[in-house]
Order: C-alpha cells, then structure tokens, then sequence
C-alpha cells in the first residue's frame, strides 16, 4: 500500500496515511508511567476533604444504588462513584463580564461553565479496561447524569465528556477518573459535523453517521458488530489505532441511551480498551463523546452521538502545527485488523 491522503467523513481535516512509514504494534508499546508510590490520592475513599464536596454520589445498599450529595460541611466516604467540581477549572458558574476591547479583531468573552471530575471507582486503580462491568456502567451513568444537569442551565449549550488515561494523555492522577466540562459556546469540531450532517441530510435525506455504518460494516475498518453498536477504525483516522463506538439506532442525543444500550455500551467499551491494551501495552488514550448540542433546532433529525477513541502515541510537531493536516503511520485497515482479532478474546 502507498502513502495516501484521506480527508474525514465529515470535517474538512485531511490526513496522510503513511503506510510507507507502517509501525507495527510492538512498535508503539510505551513504558508505564510512574505510579504515584507514596503520595496521598485525592480520589481515594477517606480523603474527601481534599477535593470540594461531592455534587453527585453513587451508593449501593443491598444491592440498590443510591444517590445522594454531600452536605452540611460533611464527606460520604461510601460512595461507588463521586462527582464533584475540579478544583482548578478552565470554566466556572461564578465569573463575570469581561469587557470587550475597542478592537473587533480582538474578541473575549467570559469563561462561564462548569467543570467536573467523576471519579470512577473506589478502587485506586481500577482501570476500565479491567472494571467491572457494572461499576464501568455506574460510572457511564454518572457522565450522562451530570451532563444532563447542565444541560439544563439555560446557558449552556454544549457538554463535553472526556477521558484522559496516563500523564502522557493529560491525566494529573491515575486513579480513575473523568471529567466534563459544560460551556455557552459549541465547539469547533461540533459545529464542523453538526453542519456538515445538515448538509448530508438536505441533499440525500439520510443521517451521514448512519450511512458511515453500513458503508463500515461491509469495510476491513469495521473492529466489532453488536445488536446496538458498532465499533470501528475511521476512514481518515488521526491516530494510530482511534477507534469509534455508533449507536446503530439513529440517535442525536447520548442522554437518551437506554438501559439495554448502556448495558452493552459498557461491554464494547470495556472489550475496546482491553483490545487495545494488549495490542500496544496500555498506552495513553483519551476518549471522548460526541453529541447534540442544545441547538440548531431539528438536530434529532441529523445528528448522530458517538464515542471517539485516540491512542496518544503520535508526536504531533511542526508539520501538524503548521498545516493542521496529520500523518497516520498504522492504516486504519491494519489498526482494525489487531482490533478486532484481540477484542473477541476480551467480550
């Protein structure tokens, strides 16, 4: 196979793939990041007070979960999941205007928000490629939960949840952990797929993700197929080894998942990053969903939630700076391949 430029299904973002350049699995396995021996963890059960009080607690008494909030200057430390606010936000609910320069060149405007942390499991390093499956779904549900508490201060317009794995993909601690961050502003890749998704509908009255998934699930892209999703390596991935997870059933809004779909999201999941932990060795990723923003109106229609997952084990450096394109030295076609051979062995 030749080296080949491919651009997204939907963004305008071009990507070289260098199969000239090919790596090989073992090529890209990455020495562990040093384990935090001897510190505190923050995120471990009875050091509560060195984080802010919980917005959202998940508890389970005889088998039921609960949920409750800590309260009245106190700390629960019998949670399974814990929410709170991130101690050092990018955005927050108690900020003011900012004024505006005399300049229409120079545009600012406030960084309200909300930013939180959703500490996953109780056990400090109870990764999800080997959590249980029903605390990996406890801790899905959470995202959703606070997501949707967000969404309906009338402000905010979109929710990003997001996961960073290992210091290389961003993550300050290795207890497991997620975050979300909730903004007045629709991001730029959203905007990008949400317009491009309108313009697919207009012109072959068809959701573009939905077409994506019967185009993939006939491809050597297509990782693993269940009764709800699919999982795959994209046309013009930006990373060795990305791979998304598509609802099946057309669905703009993650918020909206059943049980039964959580159910199985939280299986495919588990298996994906299983799959790629024993193919590359546990490397850094982040993971990250994608859905409707609150507006435009009739999204439903068009739009498509899924979860994009990237492996950090490219350097992005000056050619990628300079000309926002990427090179991708694993064709998907290959990534897929050790994919789907090692993730039938973790489901």
């Amino acid at each position: 196979m030749e080296n080949e430029i491919r651009k997204d299904y939907l963004l305008d973002r071009w990507v070289i793939i260098a199969a000239e350049r090919a790596k090989r699995p073992s090529d890209f396995k990455v020495e562990a990041s040093p384990r935090d021996v001897g510190k505190v963890c923050p995120f471990c059960p009875g050091n509560e007070e060195m984080t802010p009080p919980a917005t959202l607690l998940y508890l389970e008494k005889e088998g039921k979960l609960l949920r409750d909030r800590d309260s009245g200057g106190t700390r629960r430390s019998d949670w399974i999941v814990r929410c709170f606010p991130n101690r050092y936000p990018a955005v927050k609910p108690e900020t003011k205007e900012v004024k505006a320069v005399d300049n229409e060149m120079l545009y600012r405007t406030r960084a309200y928000g909300f930013h939180e942390v959703i500490v996953e499991s109780p056990v400090h390093d109870e990764q999800p490629s080997k959590m249980r499956l029903k605390q990996l779904r406890y801790s899905l549900m959470a995202q959703i939960e606070r997501a949707a508490a967000f969404y309906r201060d009338p402000s905010i317009r979109y929710v990003q949840i997001f996961r960073n794995y290992r210091r290389e993909a961003g993550a300050s601690l290795s207890h497991p952990h997620s975050q979300i961050i909730a903004t007045e502003h629709i991001p730029k890749i959203l905007t990008e797929e949400v317009k491009s998704s309108k313009t697919y509908m207009e012109k072959e009255g068809r959701c573009v993700f939905c077409d994506i998934i019967e185009v993939e699930k006939e491809s050597s892209r297509l990782i693993y197929e269940s009764k709800h999703f699919v999982a795959l390596a994209p046309w013009a991935s930006i990373q060795p080894f990305e791979f998304w997870i598509l609802p099946k059933k057309h669905s703009a809004n993650l918020l909206k998942i059943t049980d039964e779909e959580l159910d199985e999201l939280s299986r495919i999941l588990k298996a994906g990053l299983r799959a790629l932990s024993e193919v590359l060795g546990d490397p850094p990723y982040n993971y990250v969903f994608h859905t409707a923003p609150k507006y435009p109106r009739g999204i439903e229609k068009f739009y498509h939630w899924h979860l994009e997952v990237y492996p950090k084990l490219a350097v992005w450096a000056g050619f990628e700076i300079g000309t926002g394109m990427y090179i991708n030295v694993t064709p998907p076609e290959v990534a897929a391949e050790s994919l789907k051979a090692e993730i039938k062995k973790c489901l």
